[in-house]
Protein backbone atom coordinates (compact mmCIF):
# COMPACT_ATOMS: atom_id res chain seq x y z
CA UNK A 1 0.00 0.00 0.00
CA UNK A 2 2.78 2.45 0.97
CA UNK A 3 4.73 1.71 -2.22
CA UNK A 4 1.59 2.27 -4.26
CA UNK A 5 1.00 5.67 -2.60
CA UNK A 6 4.60 6.67 -3.30
CA UNK A 7 4.22 5.71 -6.97
CA UNK A 8 1.06 7.82 -7.23
CA UNK A 9 2.74 10.82 -5.61
CA UNK A 10 5.75 10.45 -7.90
CA UNK A 11 3.51 10.24 -10.96
CA UNK A 12 1.55 13.36 -9.92
CA UNK A 13 4.73 15.31 -9.26
CA UNK A 14 6.36 14.17 -12.50
CA UNK A 15 3.33 15.30 -14.49
CA UNK A 16 3.33 18.65 -12.68
CA UNK A 17 7.04 19.25 -13.32
CA UNK A 18 6.78 18.22 -16.98
CA UNK A 19 3.69 20.37 -17.55
CA UNK A 20 5.22 23.39 -15.82
CA UNK A 21 8.48 23.04 -17.74
CA UNK A 22 6.76 22.61 -21.10
CA UNK A 23 4.54 25.61 -20.40
CA UNK A 24 7.55 27.71 -19.47
CA UNK A 25 9.46 26.53 -22.54
CA UNK A 26 6.58 27.33 -24.87
CA UNK A 27 6.19 30.79 -23.37
CA UNK A 28 9.95 31.37 -23.68
CA UNK A 29 10.00 30.37 -27.37
CA UNK A 30 7.00 32.56 -28.11
CA UNK A 31 8.64 35.49 -26.33
CA UNK A 32 11.96 35.39 -28.18
CA UNK A 33 10.82 34.26 -31.62
CA UNK A 34 10.87 37.76 -33.17
CA UNK A 35 13.58 39.16 -30.89
CA UNK A 36 11.03 41.91 -30.12
CA UNK A 37 12.35 42.59 -26.63
CA UNK A 38 14.23 45.42 -24.97
CA UNK A 39 15.21 46.91 -21.61
CA UNK A 40 12.29 48.56 -19.82
CA UNK A 41 13.58 49.64 -16.40
CA UNK A 42 16.23 52.27 -15.75
CA UNK A 43 18.18 49.89 -13.47
CA UNK A 44 18.18 47.21 -16.18
CA UNK A 45 20.03 49.67 -18.41
CA UNK A 46 23.06 49.41 -16.12
CA UNK A 47 23.46 45.69 -16.84
CA UNK A 48 22.71 46.16 -20.53
CA UNK A 49 25.15 49.06 -20.84
CA UNK A 50 27.88 47.30 -18.85
CA UNK A 51 27.65 44.34 -21.22
CA UNK A 52 27.71 46.59 -24.27
CA UNK A 53 30.72 48.51 -22.96
CA UNK A 54 32.70 45.33 -22.27
CA UNK A 55 31.77 43.78 -25.62
CA UNK A 56 32.98 46.88 -27.47
CA UNK A 57 36.03 47.86 -25.39
CA UNK A 58 36.74 44.98 -22.94
CA UNK A 59 36.63 47.59 -20.19
CA UNK A 60 35.45 46.88 -16.64
CA UNK A 61 34.74 50.52 -15.82
CA UNK A 62 31.27 51.95 -15.18
CA UNK A 63 29.15 52.68 -18.21
CA UNK A 64 27.36 55.36 -16.19
CA UNK A 65 27.34 56.98 -12.77
CA UNK A 66 25.51 59.55 -10.68
CA UNK A 67 27.18 62.84 -9.76
CA UNK A 68 30.52 61.51 -11.09
CA UNK A 69 30.68 58.86 -8.34
CA UNK A 70 32.70 55.80 -9.36
CA UNK A 71 34.84 53.41 -7.32
CA UNK A 72 38.20 54.54 -6.00
CA UNK A 73 39.87 51.63 -7.81
CA UNK A 74 38.98 50.79 -11.41
CA UNK A 75 36.23 53.41 -11.88
CA UNK A 76 33.61 50.67 -11.42
CA UNK A 77 29.89 51.31 -10.91
CA UNK A 78 27.88 50.47 -7.76
CA UNK A 79 27.48 46.85 -8.88
CA UNK A 80 31.18 46.19 -9.40
CA UNK A 81 32.93 44.76 -12.48
CA UNK A 82 31.47 41.24 -12.49
CA UNK A 83 28.46 41.85 -14.72
CA UNK A 84 30.62 43.55 -17.36
CA UNK A 85 32.51 40.28 -17.75
CA UNK A 86 29.59 37.84 -17.60
CA UNK A 87 27.12 39.58 -19.88
CA UNK A 88 29.77 41.35 -21.96
CA UNK A 89 31.44 38.04 -22.80
CA UNK A 90 28.02 36.69 -23.68
CA UNK A 91 27.56 39.51 -26.22
CA UNK A 92 31.04 38.98 -27.63
CA UNK A 93 30.42 35.28 -28.19
CA UNK A 94 26.74 35.18 -29.23
CA UNK A 95 26.12 38.58 -30.75
CA UNK A 96 23.88 41.48 -29.87
CA UNK A 97 20.35 40.06 -30.02
CA UNK A 98 17.86 42.07 -27.96
CA UNK A 99 16.67 38.91 -26.22
CA UNK A 100 20.17 37.55 -25.51
CA UNK A 101 19.85 38.11 -21.76
CA UNK A 102 16.52 36.24 -21.71
CA UNK A 103 17.95 33.30 -23.67
CA UNK A 104 20.89 33.12 -21.29
CA UNK A 105 18.58 33.20 -18.28
CA UNK A 106 16.48 30.37 -19.66
CA UNK A 107 19.59 28.23 -20.15
CA UNK A 108 20.62 28.98 -16.56
CA UNK A 109 17.14 27.97 -15.39
CA UNK A 110 17.47 24.63 -17.19
CA UNK A 111 20.91 24.07 -15.64
CA UNK A 112 19.47 24.80 -12.20
CA UNK A 113 16.85 22.11 -12.67
CA UNK A 114 19.54 19.67 -13.82
CA UNK A 115 21.57 20.36 -10.66
CA UNK A 116 18.47 19.72 -8.54
CA UNK A 117 18.27 16.20 -9.91
CA UNK A 118 21.96 15.62 -9.13
CA UNK A 119 21.40 16.15 -5.40
CA UNK A 120 21.37 13.01 -3.25
CA UNK A 121 17.72 13.42 -2.32
CA UNK A 122 14.78 11.06 -2.63
CA UNK A 123 13.14 11.31 -6.05
CA UNK A 124 9.98 12.66 -4.46
CA UNK A 125 11.98 15.44 -2.82
CA UNK A 126 13.73 16.26 -6.09
CA UNK A 127 10.43 16.49 -7.93
CA UNK A 128 8.93 18.63 -5.15
CA UNK A 129 11.95 20.95 -5.28
CA UNK A 130 11.82 21.24 -9.08
CA UNK A 131 8.06 21.80 -9.02
CA UNK A 132 8.29 24.57 -6.42
CA UNK A 133 11.05 26.30 -8.37
CA UNK A 134 9.08 26.13 -11.61
CA UNK A 135 6.10 27.93 -10.12
CA UNK A 136 7.97 30.39 -7.89
CA UNK A 137 8.07 34.08 -8.74
CA UNK A 138 11.84 34.36 -8.29
CA UNK A 139 12.51 31.57 -10.80
CA UNK A 140 9.93 32.20 -13.52
CA UNK A 141 9.58 35.98 -13.59
CA UNK A 142 13.27 36.94 -13.69
CA UNK A 143 13.96 34.75 -16.70
CA UNK A 144 12.26 37.52 -18.68
CA UNK A 145 14.09 40.41 -17.07
CA UNK A 146 17.43 42.05 -17.80
CA UNK A 147 18.08 41.96 -14.06
CA UNK A 148 20.68 39.28 -13.22
CA UNK A 149 18.59 37.40 -10.63
CA UNK A 150 18.63 34.15 -12.64
CA UNK A 151 22.42 34.39 -12.67
CA UNK A 152 22.40 34.64 -8.87
CA UNK A 153 19.86 31.85 -8.54
CA UNK A 154 22.18 29.70 -10.66
CA UNK A 155 25.24 30.68 -8.59
CA UNK A 156 23.29 29.86 -5.43
CA UNK A 157 22.25 26.47 -6.79
CA UNK A 158 25.88 25.63 -7.58
CA UNK A 159 26.91 26.68 -4.08
CA UNK A 160 24.11 24.59 -2.54
CA UNK A 161 25.28 21.55 -4.51
CA UNK A 162 28.86 21.99 -3.28
CA UNK A 163 27.66 22.68 0.27
CA UNK A 164 25.65 19.47 0.13
CA UNK A 165 28.86 17.56 -0.62
CA UNK A 166 30.54 19.29 2.33
CA UNK A 167 27.82 18.13 4.70
CA UNK A 168 27.87 14.64 3.25
CA UNK A 169 31.51 14.58 4.47
CA UNK A 170 33.00 13.23 1.26
CA UNK A 171 36.53 14.57 0.74
CA UNK A 172 35.43 17.47 2.92
CA UNK A 173 38.59 19.58 2.63
CA UNK A 174 38.47 19.59 -1.16
CA UNK A 175 34.78 20.52 -1.22
CA UNK A 176 35.26 23.26 1.39
CA UNK A 177 38.10 24.78 -0.63
CA UNK A 178 35.93 24.70 -3.77
CA UNK A 179 33.02 26.24 -1.88
CA UNK A 180 35.14 29.12 -0.56
CA UNK A 181 36.64 29.80 -3.98
CA UNK A 182 33.21 29.87 -5.65
CA UNK A 183 31.79 32.19 -2.99
CA UNK A 184 34.64 34.64 -3.55
CA UNK A 185 34.27 34.52 -7.33
CA UNK A 186 30.48 34.88 -7.27
CA UNK A 187 30.80 37.79 -4.82
CA UNK A 188 32.42 39.82 -7.60
CA UNK A 189 28.94 40.09 -9.10
CA UNK A 190 26.95 40.51 -5.90
CA UNK A 191 28.88 41.21 -2.73
CA UNK A 192 26.22 39.74 -0.42
CA UNK A 193 27.09 36.29 -1.78
CA UNK A 194 29.91 36.43 0.78
CA UNK A 195 27.35 35.52 3.45
CA UNK A 196 27.28 31.98 2.09
CA UNK A 197 30.52 31.53 4.02
CA UNK A 198 28.31 31.47 7.13
CA UNK A 199 27.10 28.06 5.92
CA UNK A 200 30.47 26.63 6.97
CA UNK A 201 30.18 27.80 10.58
CA UNK A 202 28.30 24.71 11.87
CA UNK A 203 31.13 22.45 10.69
CA UNK A 204 33.33 20.80 13.31
CA UNK A 205 32.51 19.22 16.67
CA UNK A 206 34.39 21.71 18.87
CA UNK A 207 35.83 25.21 18.75
CA UNK A 208 39.28 23.97 17.80
CA UNK A 209 37.82 22.55 14.60
CA UNK A 210 35.50 25.48 14.03
CA UNK A 211 38.19 28.10 14.63
CA UNK A 212 39.59 28.08 11.06
CA UNK A 213 36.06 28.30 9.61
CA UNK A 214 35.19 31.25 11.85
CA UNK A 215 38.42 32.93 10.77
CA UNK A 216 37.56 32.39 7.09
CA UNK A 217 34.11 33.91 7.65
CA UNK A 218 35.51 36.95 9.47
CA UNK A 219 38.20 37.48 6.83
CA UNK A 220 35.54 37.17 4.13
CA UNK A 221 33.42 39.89 5.76
CA UNK A 222 36.47 42.15 6.17
CA UNK A 223 37.44 41.57 2.54
CA UNK A 224 33.89 42.38 1.41
CA UNK A 225 33.89 45.67 3.37
CA UNK A 226 37.21 46.63 1.77
CA UNK A 227 35.86 45.64 -1.63
CA UNK A 228 32.81 47.83 -1.04
CA UNK A 229 35.03 50.70 0.03
CA UNK A 230 37.46 50.64 -2.87
CA UNK A 231 35.92 48.67 -5.77
CA UNK A 232 32.25 49.66 -5.57
CA UNK A 233 30.99 53.15 -6.38
CA UNK A 234 29.33 55.08 -3.54
CA UNK A 235 25.73 53.82 -3.46
CA UNK A 236 22.81 56.00 -4.46
CA UNK A 237 20.47 54.21 -2.00
CA UNK A 238 20.21 56.46 1.04
CA UNK A 239 20.16 53.68 3.66
CA UNK A 240 23.62 52.54 2.54
CA UNK A 241 25.17 55.92 3.27
CA UNK A 242 25.56 54.92 6.92
CA UNK A 243 28.47 52.72 5.81
CA UNK A 244 30.50 55.94 5.76
CA UNK A 245 30.24 55.86 9.56
CA UNK A 246 31.92 52.47 9.53
CA UNK A 247 34.67 53.60 7.16
CA UNK A 248 35.46 56.55 9.44
CA UNK A 249 35.32 54.32 12.56
CA UNK A 250 32.29 56.16 13.95
CA UNK A 251 31.15 52.79 15.29
CA UNK A 252 28.55 53.98 17.81
CA UNK A 253 26.55 56.03 15.28
CA UNK A 254 26.96 53.26 12.72
CA UNK A 255 25.46 50.69 15.11
CA UNK A 256 22.70 53.03 16.30
CA UNK A 257 21.57 53.95 12.77
CA UNK A 258 21.76 50.30 11.69
CA UNK A 259 19.58 49.14 14.60
CA UNK A 260 17.00 51.85 13.91
CA UNK A 261 16.85 50.94 10.22
CA UNK A 262 16.57 47.22 11.01
CA UNK A 263 13.63 47.71 13.37
CA UNK A 264 11.83 50.03 10.96
CA UNK A 265 12.36 47.70 8.01
CA UNK A 266 11.30 44.65 10.03
CA UNK A 267 7.94 46.32 10.64
CA UNK A 268 7.60 47.30 6.97
CA UNK A 269 8.45 43.78 5.84
CA UNK A 270 5.73 42.07 7.87
CA UNK A 271 3.09 44.71 7.13
CA UNK A 272 3.65 44.90 3.35
CA UNK A 273 1.75 42.29 1.35
CA UNK A 274 4.09 40.36 -0.93
CA UNK A 275 3.70 36.66 -1.69
CA UNK A 276 7.40 35.98 -2.54
CA UNK A 277 8.53 37.82 0.61
CA UNK A 278 6.15 35.80 2.80
CA UNK A 279 7.22 32.56 1.11
CA UNK A 280 10.86 33.37 1.80
CA UNK A 281 10.15 34.24 5.42
CA UNK A 282 8.12 31.04 5.76
CA UNK A 283 11.02 28.99 4.41
CA UNK A 284 13.36 30.63 6.90
CA UNK A 285 11.03 29.83 9.80
CA UNK A 286 10.71 26.26 8.51
CA UNK A 287 14.52 25.88 8.50
CA UNK A 288 14.62 27.05 12.13
CA UNK A 289 11.90 24.54 13.04
CA UNK A 290 13.65 21.70 11.20
CA UNK A 291 16.92 22.43 12.98
CA UNK A 292 15.12 22.44 16.33
CA UNK A 293 13.54 19.08 15.53
CA UNK A 294 16.48 17.31 13.86
CA UNK A 295 19.66 19.21 14.86
CA UNK A 296 20.66 18.86 11.20
CA UNK A 297 23.67 21.13 10.66
CA UNK A 298 22.61 21.84 7.06
CA UNK A 299 19.43 23.44 8.43
CA UNK A 300 21.54 25.61 10.72
CA UNK A 301 23.76 26.55 7.79
CA UNK A 302 20.70 27.72 5.82
CA UNK A 303 19.43 29.71 8.83
CA UNK A 304 22.78 31.46 9.33
CA UNK A 305 23.09 32.48 5.68
CA UNK A 306 19.51 33.74 5.61
CA UNK A 307 19.93 35.71 8.84
CA UNK A 308 23.14 37.35 7.60
CA UNK A 309 21.64 38.37 4.26
CA UNK A 310 18.19 39.46 5.44
CA UNK A 311 19.67 41.26 8.46
CA UNK A 312 22.08 43.17 6.23
CA UNK A 313 19.33 44.18 3.82
CA UNK A 314 17.15 45.43 6.69
CA UNK A 315 20.03 47.45 8.14
CA UNK A 316 21.47 48.91 4.93
CA UNK A 317 18.96 48.56 2.12
CA UNK A 318 15.25 48.46 1.39
CA UNK A 319 12.56 45.88 2.15
CA UNK A 320 10.33 47.21 -0.61
CA UNK A 321 9.24 44.01 -2.40
CA UNK A 322 10.64 45.17 -5.75
CA UNK A 323 14.15 45.35 -4.30
CA UNK A 324 13.93 42.84 -1.47
CA UNK A 325 12.70 39.94 -3.64
CA UNK A 326 15.56 40.52 -6.08
CA UNK A 327 18.23 40.77 -3.40
CA UNK A 328 17.05 37.67 -1.50
CA UNK A 329 16.31 35.46 -4.50
CA UNK A 330 19.68 33.71 -4.01
CA UNK A 331 18.34 32.28 -0.73
CA UNK A 332 15.57 30.34 -2.47
CA UNK A 333 17.58 27.26 -3.59
CA UNK A 334 19.32 26.99 -0.20
CA UNK A 335 16.12 27.26 1.85
CA UNK A 336 14.23 24.91 -0.47
CA UNK A 337 16.92 22.22 -0.23
CA UNK A 338 16.87 22.66 3.54
CA UNK A 339 13.10 22.19 3.46
CA UNK A 340 13.48 19.00 1.43
CA UNK A 341 15.88 17.66 4.09
CA UNK A 342 13.19 18.21 6.71
CA UNK A 343 11.41 15.29 8.40
CA UNK A 344 7.78 16.16 7.57
CA UNK A 345 6.50 15.16 4.13
CA UNK A 346 3.26 17.07 4.71
CA UNK A 347 5.26 20.32 5.08
CA UNK A 348 6.99 19.79 1.76
CA UNK A 349 3.72 19.16 -0.05
CA UNK A 350 2.23 22.11 1.80
CA UNK A 351 4.87 24.40 0.28
CA UNK A 352 3.98 23.19 -3.17
CA UNK A 353 0.25 23.62 -2.60
CA UNK A 354 0.73 27.15 -1.24
CA UNK A 355 2.64 28.19 -4.36
CA UNK A 356 0.07 26.53 -6.61
CA UNK A 357 -2.58 28.60 -4.82
CA UNK A 358 -0.70 31.80 -5.66
CA UNK A 359 0.17 30.68 -9.20
CA UNK A 360 -2.40 33.00 -10.80
CA UNK A 361 -0.74 36.11 -9.34
CA UNK A 362 2.76 34.87 -10.27
CA UNK A 363 1.59 34.13 -13.82
CA UNK A 364 0.02 37.59 -14.08
CA UNK A 365 3.25 39.23 -12.87
CA UNK A 366 5.33 37.30 -15.40
CA UNK A 367 2.92 38.16 -18.22
CA UNK A 368 3.12 41.83 -17.26
CA UNK A 369 6.93 41.74 -17.23
CA UNK A 370 7.00 40.20 -20.71
CA UNK A 371 4.47 42.74 -22.02
CA UNK A 372 6.45 45.61 -20.47
CA UNK A 373 9.63 44.58 -22.30
CA UNK A 374 7.79 43.97 -25.56
CA UNK A 375 6.33 47.46 -25.28
CA UNK A 376 9.84 48.74 -24.59
CA UNK A 377 10.91 47.20 -27.90
CA UNK A 378 8.05 48.97 -29.68
CA UNK A 379 9.25 52.22 -28.11
CA UNK A 380 12.81 51.37 -29.20
CA UNK A 381 11.68 50.67 -32.77
CA UNK A 382 9.48 53.77 -32.98
CA UNK A 383 12.36 56.03 -31.90
CA UNK A 384 14.78 55.11 -34.67
CA UNK A 385 15.52 58.78 -35.36
CA UNK A 386 16.54 59.38 -31.75
CA UNK A 387 18.74 56.26 -31.77
CA UNK A 388 20.45 57.35 -34.98
CA UNK A 389 21.00 60.84 -33.60
CA UNK A 390 22.61 59.47 -30.44
CA UNK A 391 24.93 57.31 -32.50
CA UNK A 392 26.25 60.45 -34.21
CA UNK A 393 27.91 61.32 -30.92
CA UNK A 394 30.45 58.57 -31.60
CA UNK A 395 31.85 60.48 -34.57
CA UNK A 396 31.67 63.86 -32.85
CA UNK A 397 33.94 63.23 -29.86
CA UNK A 398 37.69 62.92 -29.72
CA UNK A 399 39.30 59.64 -30.68
CA UNK A 400 42.12 57.75 -28.98
CA UNK A 401 41.00 58.72 -25.48
CA UNK A 402 38.35 57.63 -22.99
CA UNK A 403 35.43 60.06 -22.82
CA UNK A 404 33.11 61.16 -20.01
CA UNK A 405 29.81 62.87 -20.90
CA UNK A 406 27.59 64.78 -18.46
CA UNK A 407 23.88 64.58 -19.22
CA UNK A 408 20.48 64.44 -17.52
CA UNK A 409 18.67 61.26 -18.57
CA UNK A 410 15.18 62.35 -17.49
CA UNK A 411 15.15 65.25 -19.97
CA UNK A 412 14.03 62.93 -22.75
CA UNK A 413 10.48 61.91 -23.63
CA UNK A 414 11.66 58.38 -24.44
CA UNK A 415 11.57 57.28 -20.80
CA UNK A 416 13.99 56.30 -18.07
CA UNK A 417 15.63 53.56 -20.19
CA UNK A 418 16.84 56.10 -22.77
CA UNK A 419 20.47 55.47 -21.77
CA UNK A 420 20.32 52.12 -23.58
CA UNK A 421 20.25 54.05 -26.88
CA UNK A 422 23.58 55.81 -26.30
CA UNK A 423 26.93 54.78 -27.79
CA UNK A 424 29.33 53.20 -25.29
CA UNK A 425 32.55 53.52 -27.27
CA UNK A 426 34.23 56.06 -29.52
CA UNK A 427 35.13 55.54 -33.16
CA UNK A 428 38.60 54.46 -32.02
CA UNK A 429 37.25 51.87 -29.56
CA UNK A 430 37.79 53.92 -26.39
CA UNK A 431 35.22 53.98 -23.61
CA UNK A 432 32.37 56.44 -23.21
CA UNK A 433 30.99 56.93 -19.70
CA UNK A 434 27.87 58.94 -18.87
CA UNK A 435 27.45 60.80 -15.59
CA UNK A 436 24.10 62.28 -14.63
CA UNK A 437 22.71 64.55 -11.96
CA UNK A 438 19.35 63.43 -10.57
CA UNK A 439 17.10 66.42 -11.19
CA UNK A 440 13.33 65.95 -11.29
CA UNK A 441 12.33 69.59 -11.74
CA UNK A 442 12.96 70.27 -15.42
CA UNK A 443 12.43 73.99 -14.85
CA UNK A 444 15.49 74.21 -12.63
CA UNK A 445 18.44 76.40 -13.66
CA UNK A 446 20.44 74.44 -16.29
CA UNK A 447 23.64 75.26 -14.40
CA UNK A 448 22.23 73.19 -11.54
CA UNK A 449 21.15 70.41 -13.84
CA UNK A 450 24.59 70.24 -15.43
CA UNK A 451 26.64 70.93 -12.33
CA UNK A 452 30.21 69.61 -12.36
CA UNK A 453 31.42 67.79 -9.24
CA UNK A 454 35.09 67.62 -10.30
CA UNK A 455 35.48 63.94 -9.39
CA UNK A 456 35.93 62.93 -13.04
CA UNK A 457 37.33 64.69 -16.06
CA UNK A 458 34.07 65.54 -17.87
CA UNK A 459 34.81 66.09 -21.56
CA UNK A 460 31.36 66.86 -22.99
CA UNK A 461 27.93 68.04 -21.88
CA UNK A 462 24.84 66.56 -23.56
CA UNK A 463 21.67 68.62 -23.20
CA UNK A 464 18.14 68.27 -24.55
CA UNK A 465 17.99 72.06 -24.89
CA UNK A 466 20.53 74.70 -25.96
CA UNK A 467 22.88 76.02 -23.26
CA UNK A 468 23.81 79.61 -23.96
CA UNK A 469 26.90 79.69 -21.76
CA UNK A 470 28.38 76.77 -23.72
CA UNK A 471 27.40 77.93 -27.21
CA UNK A 472 31.01 78.45 -28.28
CA UNK A 473 31.78 74.79 -27.69
CA UNK A 474 28.92 73.27 -29.68
CA UNK A 475 30.10 70.02 -31.30
CA UNK A 476 26.85 68.48 -32.51
CA UNK A 477 23.28 69.70 -32.88
CA UNK A 478 20.32 67.47 -33.75
CA UNK A 479 16.55 67.87 -33.36
CA UNK A 480 16.88 65.90 -30.11
CA UNK A 481 19.91 67.32 -28.28
CA UNK A 482 22.97 69.55 -28.23
CA UNK A 483 26.47 68.24 -27.53
CA UNK A 484 28.99 70.72 -26.13
CA UNK A 485 32.62 70.47 -25.23
CA UNK A 486 33.25 71.22 -21.57
CA UNK A 487 35.20 74.50 -21.69
CA UNK A 488 36.91 73.83 -18.34
CA UNK A 489 38.76 70.77 -19.72
CA UNK A 490 41.80 71.16 -21.91
CA UNK A 491 42.13 69.08 -25.03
Amino acid sequence: MLAHQIRIRLAVLALLVIAAFLSLSWEFLETIKDDAYFVAHEDEVIYYGSAQLFAETQSLQAESCIAEDVSKVGRFNWYGPGYNVVYGTLKMVFGNANSLFIRFHFVLACLMLAIVFLLQLLMEDKLLLAGILLISEQFTVYIYSYFPELLHLFFSTVLVYVLWQVYQQRSTTRWIALFIMLVLVFSLCRITTIFFLAALLPLGSDWRQRGPVVLIFVLGIVASVLYLRFCIAPPYAGEMHKLERLYTFNIWNFLLESIKATLANAWRMVTTYSVPVFVLLGLGILAIFNFWKTKDRFQLAAVLVALCLVGTLMAFYSVSPFYFVKQTAMLLPLLLVAAMRGPLLATKWGLLLVLIYFWVSVNKHRTNVIAEHQQAFANFRNNASLREAFQQIRASVEVNKDIVVLWCYNEYDYGSAVQALLPYSTASGNTMMYTTNIVFDQAVDPKVKFKLHHKLRVDYILSRHPLDWLAGGLKLQTPFFYLYRNPTVRK
